[in-house]
């Protein structure tokens, strides 16, 4: 069975990537952003600490149900920006189930990355729980906009290593994605495939 990884810097474009390969190859996805937002809408947060708490949480649930689809025998495409704190569990999945895996991993220009998180949240292109920091959901009366600084950004993302998550035991592919739209989908898919056929079972 595949177990395929797609981590990197957020709004480097992995989840729009993710659709595409999972189209392709036909391996479902699990993304923890989607479990995080179900989190927001059902147990919302009243602080930042509360926040990272469903940070947590929606990492633990993703490694748990990569966990029982491995265990089936069931191929999967998994999603996140992984911290560097996650290393060891992604590495025990993977020695677990002696799967193949290739961990694709999203990276470039960490400027660009910000400046494009920072657009996304103002056109409200994604659920509103992940720009907001301090509660949610929004009271009566507040300001339901937020826009992370440049340090902030560097300090919540990078130096906790989600631009340069190391993981032994599957074959990495670098990809620069500074400009997303440059990225050659069909090579990209073809090397994963390639990558996958050349491990052994």
């Amino acid at each position: 069975m595949d177990l395929i990884i797609i981590a990197g810097m957020p709004a480097s474009g992995k989840s729009t990537y993710a659709k595409k390969l999972s189209r392709a190859i036909g391996y479902p996805i699990i993304e923890k952003d989607n479990i995080k937002e179900e989190l927001f809408d059902t147990l919302g947060f009243n602080c930042y600490a509360e926040k990272r708490q469903h940070d947590v949480a929606a990492t633990a649930v993703l490694l748990r149900v990569a966990d029982d689809m491995l265990a089936c025998g069931q191929s999967l495409i998994m999603v996140n920006n992984f911290r560097d704190d996650a290393k060891e569990a992604l590495e025990k999945l993977i020695n677990k189930y002696d799967c193949r895996c290739v961990i694709v991993f999203f990276g470039g220009d960490s400027d660009a990355f910000y400046r494009r998180y920072v657009e996304r949240d103002n056109a409200h292109a994604r659920h509103r729980g992940h720009a907001l920091q301090e509660h949610y959901p929004p009271r009566p009366g507040d300001p339901t906009e937020y826009e992370m600084t440049r340090e902030e950004f560097r300090q919540k993302f990078e130096m906790l290593g989600m631009d340069s998550l190391q993981v032994q035991g599957g074959v990495r592919i670098m990809v620069d994605a500074t400009e997303p739209a440059q990225i050659n989908v069909e090579e990209l898919n073809a090397a994963i495939v390639n990558a996958l056929n050349n491990k052994e079972d």
